[in-house]
């Protein structure tokens, strides 16, 4: 085999070295509107004016009231590496302002068609600059109060490639809205205006505090959970908003952490917030935060990823500290140590008579089981689902993944007695007799699986919808921007799952009724969660749907921890097994586990 022939090293055309420049600032529409908006805020812009047509992907445009640039400046202002906010290497590690590259402009114009209009104070007229790919077309002057518009069309028009990859132009525009949403948090003394395809989607005047701001865009009824906290030590200062644990979300959607009010992403940030809330609310659950880290300008690196998201923070672990510290003394999270039991003494009668004694006399025992159990149901990292046990009942002919019995069983087909009570393990597991042994069922996963078949008839083609359960007091809700969205999106899937909702002004809606079935309403934060979800998945038809029916299953369904009584228990396996796939829940965890005569005789020694 010949060896291959070394090709000669040589310096890359300017176009090129602007498209690859571009790909590591400009990755969509929401990418442009973050640059363009930080361009003005440095600029001392007061009022900003977004417009996004079909959520950016057709133009983008961005009017601030700024300083503005000089009419003989324009050309040089669209040029990589041409900046105003640096002069020098040694201010980048003093850097104040959120840009300082000199790369967005030139970047946006290299993959779009771009027109710069801008008068500066001081200057009569103003002055426009239109540019193609990169190539300036036009200069001339024209009329404009002071400051700067900068519009982008067919972002991506020569670079198709990575146009392909962008999402739906509904999935573009609310990452438009989760970036203005952002950095209006951070700029409550700004005025904000964002409109998509003509229609005003937030109109926000200049207010003189966080809490006014954090109430126009996450809403009354959040703002009644949310609490102030501050701390500082060493240079170092946090302080913020954050809800208490009677308030929390099903992922980290509304969670904003800024350094510098500079908005970041970190996961030791992520992690200082989630650690100082884990022994107050659930797992999987997830605080409201609004988080300003302040340090001094010299530690802390901002030119760690192109587009400035990511921050190197030399003091970490003290901001870690901080963050962790603060958010404890303010919300006052710090769990009081329960109650010690001698856990040597036997059990008196009077004991016995008290379960809550009973139990704290037996936790290490039960400990013991629960991990094992937990284990056998995948909620360990070391899953040990045996093979075999997709042969519930004990009938041959599992294949493989997902294969099931030979004869779908049937609740009342094996339970010995169907008028004898189910037992509750921890809350969490359903325990029933069976003419082989016991059969163990984890309550959420089985009752997912229950919801989320249910639904999927419910969406599907000429399929009736779900029945509702009228509220006797109907919610009013306050959505964020991007749950407004995500609302409007997917409103006739809602109704058909048993959802009766109307908007109610603003970005509130009234809830007048809910699916007969759900066990987790709370007051509406099952609906916020679900809003929380959609939001993120984008709209991609089936993708859409499915993110749709697995929300509304994992949210809907009974919780681990929850008490349920015998009928209960009873009308949740009959559920189960009267659906197609009763082994699994959507996420393809089993809902249930067989543990035969045999293994019990083993492990107690028999055999």
């Amino acid at each position: 085999m010949n060896a291959p022939v070394p090709k000669p090293i040589r310096l890359l055309d300017s176009a090129t070295i602007d498209r690859i420049a571009a790909g590591e600032v400009v990755e969509r529409p929401a990418s442009v509107v973050k640059e363009l908006v930080e361009n003005a805020l440095d600029a001392g812009a007061r009022s900003l004016r977004v417009s996004v047509q079909s959520g950016g992907l057709a133009s983008i445009s961005v009017e601030d009231d700024g300083h503005g640039i000089p009419f003989r400046d324009l050309p040089l202002a669209c040029e990589r590496h041409a900046t105003s906010k640096i002069g020098g290497s040694a201010d980048i590690v003093t850097i104040d302002t959120f840009g300082f590259r000199g790369e967005a402009l030139a970047s946006i114009a290299s993959v779009s068609r771009l027109t710069l209009v801008s008068r500066a104070q001081g200057e009569e007229v103003g002055g426009m600059l239109t540019l193609a790919a990169g190539q300036v077309e036009r200069r001339e002057p024209t009329p404009r109060n002071r400051g700067t518009t900068v519009r982008v069309d067919d972002l991506f028009f020569n670079t198709p490639a990575r146009r392909k990859y962008l999402g739906t132009a509904a999935a573009e525009q609310r990452a438009v809205v989760n970036v203005i949403t952002a950095y209006a948090l951070a700029n409550p003394e700004v005025r904000w205006c964002l409109l998509a395809d003509g229609e005003t989607l937030l109109d926000l005047l200049p207010v003189d505090s966080l809490p006014a701001r954090a109430r126009e865009l996450l809403g009354p009824s959040v703002m009644e959970h949310m609490a102030r906290f501050e701390k500082g030590q060493g240079g170092l200062s946090v302080a913020g908003l954050a809800s208490r644990p009677t308030w929390t979300r099903g992922n980290r959607t509304q969670q904003y952490v800024y350094v510098n009010r500079r908005p970041v992403r970190g996961a030791a940030l992520s992690q200082a917030i989630a650690q100082a809330y884990r022994d107050v609310i659930p797992p999987g659950r997830h605080p409201v935060a609004i988080v300003f880290v302040q340090v001094p300008l010299g530690e802390v690196d901002v030119n760690v990823h192109p587009a400035k998201t990511e921050v190197r923070l030399l003091l970490e672990r003290s901001v870690y500290s901080l963050i962790h510290g603060g958010l404890q003394e303010g919300l006052n999270l710090r769990r009081v140590a329960p109650p010690e039991f001698d856990g040597a003494a036997l059990p008196t009668a009077a004991a016995s008579a008290d379960p809550e004694r009973l139990e704290g006399l037996l936790a290490g025992l039960a400990s013991a089981e629960r991990d094992y159990l937990e284990r056998r149901f995948g909620q360990h990292d070391d899953k040990d689902w045996p093979a075999g046990q997709a042969d519930l009942f004990g009938a041959q002919g599992a294949t493989g993944a997902g294969a099931g019995p030979t004869a779908p069983p049937r609740a009342g087909d094996e339970l010995l007695q169907r008028s004898a009570p189910f037992w509750q393990l921890h809350r969490t597991y359903i325990l029933a007799q069976t003419r082989g042994g016991l059969v163990v069922i984890d309550q959420h996963s089985g009752h997912e699986r229950i919801l989320y078949n249910e639904a999927a008839r419910a969406l599907g083609e000429g399929a009736a919808s779900l029945s509702t359960q009228q509220l006797l007091f109907p919610a009013t809700l306050d959505l964020t921007p991007a749950q407004v969205q995500a609302f409007l999106a997917h409103e006739p899937q809602l109704a058909r799952l048993g959802f009766l909702i109307q908007p109610f002004g603003g970005h509130a809606v009234l809830v007048q009724g809910i699916p007969t079935h759900l066990k987790n309403w709370a007051e509406g934060q099952l609906l916020l969660d679900m809003l929380d979800d959609l939001a993120d998945s984008g709209d991609a038809g089936d993708e859409s749907r499915k993110a749709l029916l697995a929300s509304y299953a994992c949210h809907g369904a009974v919780r681990a921890g929850e008490l349920l009584t015998v009928a209960e228990m009873q009308n949740l396996v009959d559920r189960l097994f009267a659906t197609d796939l009763p082994l699994s829940c959507p996420h393809g965890r089993p809902t249930l586990i067989q543990l035969g005569l045999d293994e019990l005789e083993k492990r107690f020694g028999r055999r």
